[in-house]
């Protein structure tokens, strides 16, 4: 019942204005009131990426408008930032739903994001590219012509090929005009090959997701994007899924992780983390306040989705143990996540080496004592590195090391 209590206290928090508590008791990361400088301490989050030359870049929104700035010493030093686009009214912006960047094998950079179009939280969806090493981007184009489109992701094939996908209430909006009623959200894809200069297909493949929480994406060994959400299944129970992509681009077949039995009417705002490992296993790992169990979970499929290994537990639910993050490179998967002791955050880390049926013991990476961005992990290719953007601090790129067993 204590974890229970924690979870409700996390769901009713999130509706609260920015500057409020967040899940942990503290405040999250936003930018301070009136803030209006281009800079890392406007932002709400900030999302790295590795170039294929190990170049950092990074993109955030500060002051109605997103921002990219690169560096070549790991993180340690930025360039001035660069506008990506013009100021907007409010950036859909908020942790979960954050500006996203891919630096693909030719170069090019590509951005996606969000932009609020009203106070019912319907965004609309943006994309902008730059061909000279980040020094300017192209207008930023709509995704689509109508508005309904939030959490954007963005990956790239082996083929070049490169995929968007989205949270889409389309078929919402559609169902009201013609006063039917329908509050369902669909997963929507599409994909560029021109190196993100256009998008194609732009299909809804999937409902009844939960409308407030962010999507995860990874490739499987085939180069297909594997994606994980939380689904609403019935009424409100709201568990999560994972569901692999067609070659054609057009089904979405979906797998349930876990039957957690989480039935609550209410935003989550707790979004899963998702990788594949070179063996070709999927692993999950989210966060629920089920009636079968609560806290932060992780499990792997073997088989492509059809089954998975019973959800382990990890982090201090006394902790508040939340934002979980995976991350597969080489033999070993990472997993990262968020804790608060009432005065101070925590990330903790810790890999397995044996496809996540055992983790070595848990370690503190970074701590801060004010506001602070979800953690996220992210590789150079050859190593991995924690993400986190905080107050206090500022931005941090740190190196993860494993634990000895």
């Amino acid at each position: 019942m204590k974890r229970l209590a924690l979870a409700l206290t996390f769901i009713m928090s999130a509706a609260l204005p920015a500057q409020a508590h967040d899940e942990h008791g503290g405040k999250p990361h936003a930018a301070a009131s009136g803030c209006t400088e281009p800079v890392l301490a406007c932002a709400r989050s900030a999302t790295p990426a590795f170039g294929p030359d190990g170049t950092v870049w990074i993109v955030w929104s500060a002051a109605g408008r997103v921002f990219v700035s690169t560096s070549h010493d790991r993180g340690v030093s930025f360039a001035a930032p660069v506008a990506v686009s013009e100021p907007a009214e409010a950036m859909d912006d908020n942790g979960e739903a954050r500006p996203r960047l891919l630096a693909t094998r030719t170069g090019t950079l590509v951005v996606a994001y969000g932009q609020r179009m009203d106070k019912h939280y319907n965004g609309k969806l943006f994309f902008s590219r730059s061909t000279d090493g980040g020094q300017s981007f192209t207008k930023p184009q709509a995704m689509l012509d109508g508005i309904g489109q939030r959490f954007p992701t963005l990956v790239e094939a082996p083929g070049g090929r490169l995929y968007a996908a989205w949270l889409d209430t389309r078929n919402q909006h559609a169902a009201k005009a013609a006063g039917h009623e329908y509050h369902d959200t669909g997963v929507a894809v599409a994909w560029s090959d021109d190196d993100g200069r256009s998008f194609s297909g732009k299909h809804i493949l999937a409902d009844y997701a939960c409308d407030c929480c962010r999507l995860a994406v990874a490739l499987d060994r085939d180069g297909l994007p594997v994606y994980a959400w939380r689904h609403v299944f019935g009424k409100n129970l709201r568990d999560h899924v994972v569901a692999k992509l067609s070659a054609d681009g057009l089904s979405l077949p979906l797998h349930r992780v876990a039957e957690d039995d989480w039935a609550i009417d209410a935003c989550p705002m707790h979004g899963p983390s998702l990788t594949v490992d070179p063996a070709g296993s999927w692993h999950m790992a989210w966060y629920t306040a089920g009636k079968r169990r609560q806290g932060l979970f992780s499990a792997h499929s073997e088989d492509g989705g059809a089954s998975f290994s019973e959800p382990q537990g990890f982090g201090d639910p006394d902790r508040l143990a939340a934002r979980p993050q995976l991350l597969a490179l080489g033999d070993r998967i990472w997993r990262a996540w968020k804790e608060f002791d009432g005065t101070t955050t925590t990330v903790m880390a810790q890999s397995s080496t044996d496809g996540g049926r055992s983790w070595d013991g848990p370690a503190p990476v970074a701590t801060t004592a004010d506001a602070s961005d979800h953690p996220l992990l992210v590789s150079d290719g050859a190593a991995p590195y924690l993400s986190w953007l905080t107050k206090a601090e500022g931005y941090r790129l740190l190196p993860l090391s494993p634990a000895s067993r």
